[in-house]
């Protein structure tokens, strides 16, 4: 998943048993918040969240959820879309060449061209675009108010998921990709705060601080006082094949239309949206194949269990 990128390159050397080897790197000089006292009176579901029920929230890596759909239309397309072109220029080569109408330089093309697409093959499947397709749909994040857990999603490079003690954890507020935006922060600490385990962006970016601050004050309360203490998301994202939801998850129509509602001016919004939407269109569509050659997530049967799911 795109949210293991960086983490598969710093931790490359690490073993796959994070409890036993805690990241010896010092917590950021941000101060974390404090899990009992409220950060702010507007708690903010900043349509981040897939389910919300009694037991447990569910929200996604800000990695995954920012980027899903943008390798794919930026390099998958790109890449993708020239091995037609070597294929037909080899189909071509070929036929001269079993008509007997060929020399020695035609062989050499035939390489060549073999080369190329095994390497374009390689960029699509093994490069960027790798991971936004053939890999889980979202990189799913759970709040669990039974257990006082906090489960992460891996795949199975990265040892599959993990379960932090909500008491253990950490959250800070930092930049998100130095862009003017910002981005809850969580890790997974030791005890006595001093080392962690594990660190992840959840949810997604967000233009203003009091947003941010909101949506931690959100997954917070929830823990902490309760489903009945937040209000209800505006909308719930999901992660089933649908063309519509993947258009809506590039084009802001649904953000504009809950701002028009605050009384918000979206003026701008509309005609930013205008002029970027054939690139945007680019995103969606890139975004739909991504969630199509992958599959949904699936819990192990511990994690289910605790969030009363069942077996």
């Amino acid at each position: 998943m795109i949210n293991e990128y960086f983490t598969q390159m710093l931790y490359r050397d690490r073993g796959l048993d994070w409890f036993a080897e805690p990241l010896d790197i010092p917590v950021d000089d941000d101060v974390p918040f404090d899990l009992k006292t409220r950060a702010t009176e507007a708690p903010y579901d900043a349509e981040f969240i897939y389910t919300k029920n009694d037991v447990f929230l569910e929200t996604a890596n800000a990695d995954e959820f920012c980027r899903r759909g943008f390798y794919t239309a930026m390099f998958g397309f790109l890449f993708g879309g020239i091995v037609p072109f070597f294929v037909f220029f080899l189909a071509i080569v070929l036929l001269d060449i079993f008509s007997g109408d060929y020399e020695f330089a035609s062989f050499v093309l035939v390489a060549l061209i073999v080369v190329g697409i095994t390497g374009l093959v390689y960029l699509v499947t093994h490069v960027h675009s790798a991971w936004d397709c053939f890999t889980y749909r979202h990189a799913a994040i759970r709040f669990n108010r039974r257990t006082r857990q906090v489960h992460v999603f891996y795949t199975p490079k990265l040892g599959g998921p993990r379960s932090y003690d909500w008491d253990d954890i950490l959250a800070t507020i930092t930049p998100f990709d130095n862009g003017g935006y910002f981005v809850l922060n969580i890790m997974a600490a030791t005890p006595d705060g001093t080392r962690y385990y594990d660190s992840f962006p959840v949810g997604g970016e967000l233009v203003k601080h009091e947003e941010c601050l909101g949506w931690w004050e959100y997954i917070r309360r929830y823990m902490e006082e309760g489903p009945d203490q937040v209000q209800e998301p505006g909308w719930y994202h999901t992660d089933r094949l649908s063309l519509k939801e993947s258009f809506l998850r590039w084009f802001p129509l649904r953000e504009m239309k809950r701002d028009k509602a605050r009384g918000h001016d979206i003026r701008y919004s509309q005609w930013r949206m205008v002029l970027m939407s054939p690139m945007l269109a680019l995103f969606s569509l890139g975004h739909f194949v991504s969630m199509l050659t992958s599959r949904e997530v699936v819990w192990t049967k511990e994690i289910r269990e605790a969030c009363g799911e069942g077996g």
